[in-house]
């Protein structure tokens, strides 16, 4: 008897190809990019185990041929599945045929068979947002997207970037848009263009919340969401007049902050940490938006005036920020008044009214300080121009310098003032308060989970979890079509999180924490996925012949597959 023992870690990866499945993902993959006679794997299969590489924690993207042959490809991938078949070579022509169909198309398909579930809900929130991926080496120009130089908000300005955008469905956090803009595109513009692919994709009968950053704001963006049918929930950003006299008008109404009504009350970050506290006033206000002829974006613009809610939030984070630093801005605005004077005064100035006017400039940008200028004549002893000792009795050269003095007080006026603006935040919705709509609770909740798209289930996922070398970004074609592979693979990610905790919720239930041993009912997916860590596939090969052994999960492991509704055979049975 001829007897050989293969031991093939999996981990996690069984579960992640079974949920890779249920959304249907491999079966779009397979419509729209047919596999040809002579390939030995698809292109569904050379993205799934792309997908399935990133999703791993795996940071580089090639010689995966190498990183196959240690794990069990079928049980992965599907039987006659081969490791040296996915080469750098095969799978860079994936990506090429991936682009060629077009990643809208593929992400759309998928979006829309996610969408079509009967048990999905029609009233949902859409989050939207954008980000800047940066990049190393040289990139031809005149590509599309243009790889170049731009506003980096990862603060690299000496690299060259692309811009995501990026939009999550609702809760579950499931992507439905990406966007890949040329590095140098404006938020305002790549908004736009997200907002009209989003506008193509969603049933025009769901009830949809766009929630967007500031950024969002403005009279041509704000008009294409009335246009297509959405509601609206963003902030109102810093440079708006109207920001600072809608929180000058609620301080009016409720001038102790004691008489602000509660919406949110929430534990803070640690145990040390106090509580953190909102407060909201609401008023309705016209607010100036371009909409178009049918909601078509192509039509031209007519300006018209839409009634808006504003919501007023104080917080009390925000006001605990700004007294920690109000002594530093107060200090920071006397040291700069000084260091401006004492550099001034060495040289002085020839008039008094030059003096004054340099004051000016000086004094206009203090906020918080009341200053009294005053300009005083300065007689100065000059070095004498003549050699050799001075005739006795003749008096030293002079000239008269006008210098500046500041006197500087605490204006309480300005600090209270500024406390007021920095303690609140404004937020815009079309959701009027009539008997349907949302209070103001639920307006500032469904802000809140902005969070969704710019953390680990959005962006910072992307950024960190995701993250991998440019092996094949080389080309512009590639980098949209890595683009998609990178979101489908957090889709399935965040599904997983999303099914896992609702379950939880549903059901009363809790699951141990790896590594704190806690009862909880939120962990993440990569935190549930460490009980998956270690699983072995034993393959025993008997005269030419193999058997599958399970592995021995342990019992949280177990749970989450029945939260998930994944059989356990996942482990054991390839899938076809």
């Amino acid at each position: 008897m001829n007897l050989k023992l293969d031991l093939l870690p999996v981990d996690h990866l069984p579960v992640m190809s079974a949920v890779i499945d249920r959304l249907g993902i491999r079966e779009v993959l397979d419509e729209l990019l047919p596999k040809h006679p002579l390939s030995r794997v698809s292109d569904a299969d050379c993205v799934s185990a792309m997908m399935l590489n990133v999703l791993s924690g795996r940071m580089a993207l090639f010689r995966m041929e190498n990183w196959l042959l240690r794990t069990d490809v079928e049980l992965l991938l599907g039987q006659g599945r081969q490791a040296d078949a996915f080469n750098d070579t095969r799978l860079a022509e994936a990506l090429d045929h991936v682009d060629r169909v077009g990643s809208d198309r593929i992400m759309g398909a998928v979006v829309e068979r996610y969408l079509a579930q009967d048990d999905r809900p029609t009233t949902y929130s859409v989050h939207m947002d954008t980000t800047s991926f940066s990049f190393y080496g040289a990139y031809v120009n005149g590509g599309d997207p243009l790889v170049t130089y731009g506003h980096s908000k990862a603060r690299r300005p000496d690299l060259m970037q692309l811009i995501f955008g990026l939009s999550l469905h609702g809760g579950v956090g499931v992507p439905l848009v990406i966007t890949i803009a040329a590095g140098n595109t404006s938020d305002h513009v790549s908004n736009r263009d997200h907002l009209t692919r989003l506008a193509k994709l969603l049933p025009d009968s769901d009830d949809v919340t766009i929630v967007a950053d500031c950024k969002f704001v403005d009279a041509d963006t704000v008009g294409r969401v009335l246009g297509a049918g959405f509601h609206l929930i963003s902030l109102v950003p810093d440079t708006f007049n109207l920001r600072g006299a809608l929180i000058e008008q609620a301080w009016a109404s409720m001038p102790e902050a004691s008489e602000w009504p509660e919406l949110s009350r929430q534990p803070g970050r640690t145990k040390a940490s106090p509580e953190r506290v909102y407060q909201g006033w609401s008023v309705e206000r016209p607010f100036p938006v371009k909409l178009r002829a049918g909601g078509n974006p192509d039509n031209d613009t007519v300006k018209s005036i839409e009634d808006m809610r504003f919501v007023v939030v104080r917080s009390s984070s925000r006001a605990a920020h700004f007294e920690a630093s109000l002594e530093k801005k107060l200090r920071k605005e006397r040291e700069r008044l000084e260091r401006l004077a004492r550099n001034m005064n060495k040289r002085g100035f020839d008039c008094p009214d030059d003096a004054q006017r340099a004051a000016d400039d000086v004094v206009r940008p203090v906020k918080l300080h009341n200053v009294t200028v005053s300009v005083v004549a300065d007689v100065r002893t000059l070095k004498r121009k003549k050699r050799g000792r001075p005739p006795a009795g003749e008096p030293p050269p002079q000239v008269t310098r006008w210098v500046i003095q500041f006197e500087c007080r605490i204006d309480e006026e300005a600090v209270e003032k500024a406390r007021q603006q920095a303690n609140c935040f404004v937020l815009i919705t079309d959701r009027l308060a009539d008997e349907d709509g949302p209070t103001d609770t639920e307006i500032l909740a469904e802000y809140r989970h902005q969070h969704l798209v710019e953390n680990h289930s959005g962006f910072r996922w992307l950024k960190s979890e995701g993250k991998i070398s440019p092996m094949f970004l080389k080309t512009p074609s590639r980098i949209r079509a890595m683009g998609l592979v990178l979101v489908l693979a957090l889709m399935v990610r965040n599904y997983i999180q999303f099914t896992t905790r609702s379950t939880l919720r549903d059901r009363d239930e809790t699951l141990p924490h790896p590594f704190t041993k806690q009862k909880v009912n939120n962990l993440t997916t990569e935190m549930a996925m460490v009980w998956f860590a270690s699983t072995v596939i034993a393959l025993v090969h008997i005269d030419g012949t193999t058997v599958r052994r399970p592995p021995t999960l342990p019992a949280p492991a177990i749970r989450i597959l029945d939260l998930l509704n994944i059989p356990i055979t996942v482990f054991a049975r390839p899938p076809p």
